[in-house]
């Protein structure tokens, strides 16, 4: 089984929650936060393949993609590894982690991730040390991975911390233990906690959760 950085972080966040949705693929609505994301997320990845298509209203976007034009930016890149670290086709059967860069580019020994968001500024940085992880196990020339999250409707970049080489065995330690906790769980306990309220699958919402 192939794991993301969103399915280990709905585990984290509730086991349950990852048995209904990951497991039992029970389907949890979408909201208006995550619907205007994906199509601002889409208007964006279009504009950087093609300038000609931004959107009048987001003209601010012409500096920063030209800038990442300028940089041979690779967008929407799949990624996979297997449980020995080696990179492998996204849906291979033997792919352990996965996902999608939303932009890479690599200059020399150096490689840059960046991921695009909407809405609140908030913290994923678990979500890119994970990427980091994956593209210094990927790719053997890379030295240093830079990380940055870029606020796409609020036109803020925000830099985040960058992985070196040396630092390859401890982030391969910390992603085996995250990934080990999950595999190794064969109860998937409900956690509550405050984002209960918002579980699509809560009790109070008529769904199967005891709380």
């Amino acid at each position: 089984m192939a794991y993301s950085n969103s399915s280990i972080k709905t585990y984290e966040d509730c086991p349950y929650k990852y048995k209904l949705t990951r497991i039992e693929h029970r389907h949890e609505p979408a909201g208006d936060a995550a619907e205007r994301g994906k199509m601002i997320h889409a208007e964006f990845e279009d504009a950087l393949i093609n300038l000609n298509l931004i959107p009048d209203e987001r003209k601010f976007w012409l500096p920063y993609l030209e800038e990442l034009v300028a940089k041979k930016t690779r967008s929407e890149v799949e990624f996979a590894v297997t449980k020995d670290w080696q990179p492998c086709d996204f849906k291979a059967p033997e792919a352990w982690v996965r996902g999608i860069y939303d932009a890479v580019y690599f200059d020399g020994a150096r490689a840059h991730v960046l991921d695009w968001k909407t809405g609140k500024e908030r913290e994923y940085g678990e979500q890119l040390r994970l990427y980091a992880t994956i593209i210094l196990a990927s790719h053997p020339e890379v030295e240093t991975v830079t990380t940055e999250i870029c606020y796409i409707d609020l036109n803020k970049q925000s830099p985040y911390p960058e992985y070196t080489r040396k630092e390859f065995p401890d982030l391969q330690a910390w992603l085996s233990a995250r990934v080990g906790k999950l595999e190794n769980d064969d109860i998937f306990a409900p956690k509550p906690s405050y984002g209960c309220r918002w579980c699509h699958f809560r009790k109070s919402n008529g769904g199967p959760c005891q709380w």
